[in-house]
């Protein structure tokens, strides 16, 4: 009996350090992106009018930065998109009214020091497994658009 109680602690051990280690790369993806930070705006703009999102902004951190602590980083964009049929489906609900929080949907776009161009956005599907019911069906459909509109980064 000690014995099985000892497998079962080292195995939620084991567990836990692995989803402390796995967690970072499993909520946010990033991608590399086959095109510079403008033209990957644009290609994701162009992939996300047609699933039927709205860019509502792209703040340019990079300005931003520059403007108000005087200092230098490399481009970086966040786009802010909105799709107004399922945050309607969401923030209906006092029980996922919750999930306003992380409306609109952020993709970042990036350089990394190398000169390439990346992007991040979070995991959606796995934030939906989280919350579970109706935050999860809509979230995979956010997840499922995602999925298409950044299809271009498969490679």
């Amino acid at each position: 009996m000690l014995k099985s109680l000892g497998f079962m602690l080292l195995g939620a051990l084991i567990m836990g350090v692995f989803m402390f280690k796995m967690a970072p790369t499993m909520m946010v993806h990033e991608l590399k992106s086959p095109h510079g930070v403008d033209e990957t705006i644009k290609v994701i703009s162009e992939n996300a009018k047609k699933q039927g999102w709205v860019v509502k902004k792209v703040m340019d951190m990079q300005k931003s930065v520059k403007k108000n602590l005087k200092q230098e980083i490399p481009a970086t964009r966040v786009m802010k998109l909105g799709q107004g049929k399922y945050a309607f489906e969401l923030i209906k609900h006092d029980d996922t009214r919750f999930v306003a929080a992380m409306m609109p949907h952020s993709i970042a776009v990036y350089e990394k020091s190398d000169g390439s161009t990346y992007i991040s956005t979070m995991n959606m599907g796995l934030m939906g497994k989280i919350f579970g019911g109706e935050t999860d069906r809509v979230m995979g459909k956010v997840q499922a658009d995602d999925d298409v509109i950044l299809k271009f980064l498969m490679h």
